[in-house]
């Protein structure tokens, strides 16, 4: 063998690794099309009726999820996505100040397990008017949005990267992505 085939076949071995380490996108290129990157949460939360009809991808836990018809409405807390030391949202161990509710519908199925309070998700939907739902038994109205997409981690409450990687004795973070049919 000469020096530049193992050269080559050592770039591609690294090049294997090193993708499979990396973070694999969560969604298909089509669904992040057009999503608004310069969304501000701050603004919409304070004006939600302002803009309706923006594609944005936002990061949260989940507070509650309830069926309703057509899907399940899910309430959640905004939360940063960030990509180091995991990737996904996380709350950083920073106190914020302000309320960072929000709620969306996802038309389809969820299993329940997934649904449960604390899982973080991101989700990739269009903006509509607020919306009134009920938040531990009270009536709120609540910036609310139609799900595309919305994947799920199942941390139950505590942060992605306090799962270690998988391996002798560890068990391995369940995600998956839920995607709307037609969509």
């Amino acid at each position: 063998m000469t020096a530049p085939m193992i050269r080559f076949g050592l770039a591609a071995v690294l090049g294997l690794f090193f993708s499979a380490c990396g973070s694999s996108a969560l969604f298909q290129a089509n669904v992040l099309k057009d999503v608004d990157n310069d969304f501000d949460f701050s603004v919409w939360r304070a004006s939600p009726n302002a803009v309706p009809g923006r594609k944005v991808q936002l990061g949260g836990r989940i507070i509650q999820a309830e069926p309703s018809n057509g899907g399940v409405v899910i309430v959640g807390e905004q939360l940063p996505i960030v990509e180091h030391p995991a990737y996904g949202p996380s709350s950083s161990g920073r106190k914020r100040t302000g309320v960072y509710e929000f709620a969306f519908l996802y038309p389809g199925k969820i299993e329940s397990t997934a649904l449960t309070a604390g899982n973080r998700f991101i989700v990739v939907g269009t903006t509509q008017q607020a919306k009134v739902v009920s938040v531990e038994g009270a009536s709120k109205t609540e910036p609310y949005l139609v799900a595309q997409c919305v994947h799920i981690w199942k941390t139950e409450g505590r942060e992605i990267s306090d799962f270690p990687e998988v391996g002798a004795g560890y068990y391995p973070l369940e995600e998956n992505t839920y995607c709307a049919t037609g969509k």
